[in-house]
């Protein structure tokens, strides 16, 4: 990451911190290996890291939620696409390059490999994808789009960790963002 060699990598880090808290896990977790990368490398390379949820190498982010193929329990299918958008909130509005596994934005479920690299819903070849949770996940990469801050913003210290809520702070060019996340399953009322 000097610029002799590569530009970017998979951020394999981000993925399991971000998965382990949105699963219900510690929020000073998640802060800590986030600061550890942040730490760690140049702040260019760290503005293009592949910031992924699920990929061709692991179980996708909705099998790692307790989505499975077979799972029939509508409570816990809501709860991980829940936890999905919680996860995808914070890849589009956290520094690097927010990057999305095919068929996540749409419901795809799939455990260790090779069932991770299951085939794209198509519609019209009688697949079944997920179109209220593409919605989300639009309005979400449309966040970002939407606002250079959440591109280019550097990211200062976290104002607020506890064991469920983190709200970060980012600025660029005189504009501030401020992004909160909550992991409980109540809401929380933080002061920052």
């Amino acid at each position: 990451f000097l610029g002799d060699m590569f530009d970017s990598t998979m951020n394999y880090v981000f993925r399991n911190a971000v998965l382990a808290y949105a699963a219900g896990g510690n929020a000073g977790d998640l802060v800590a290996s986030l600061e550890a990368v942040r730490e760690a490398y140049p702040p260019q390379a760290f503005h293009a890291l592949m910031n992924l949820l699920s990929t061709h190498d692991a179980a996708r982010a909705l099998h790692q939620f307790g989505f499975h193929d077979d799972t029939k329990h509508a409570a816990k299918i809501a709860q991980a696409k829940q936890r999905l958008l919680l996860a995808v909130f914070l890849q589009m509005t956290y520094p690097g390059a927010p990057t999305i596994y095919y068929g996540d934005e749409v419901g795809v479920t799939g455990g260790d490999d090779p069932y991770n690299r299951a085939t794209y819903p198509w519609e019209d070849v009688g697949g079944a994808p997920d179109n209220a949770l593409l919605a989300e996940f639009k309005k979400l990469t449309r966040l970002r789009h939407d606002h250079a801050i959440l591109r280019r913003g550097r990211l200062l210290a976290p104002l607020h960790v506890d064991e469920h809520v983190v709200v970060f702070a980012r600025e660029h060019e005189g504009r501030w963002v401020l992004t909160a996340l909550n992991n409980a399953a109540v809401p929380k009322t933080v002061t920052v």
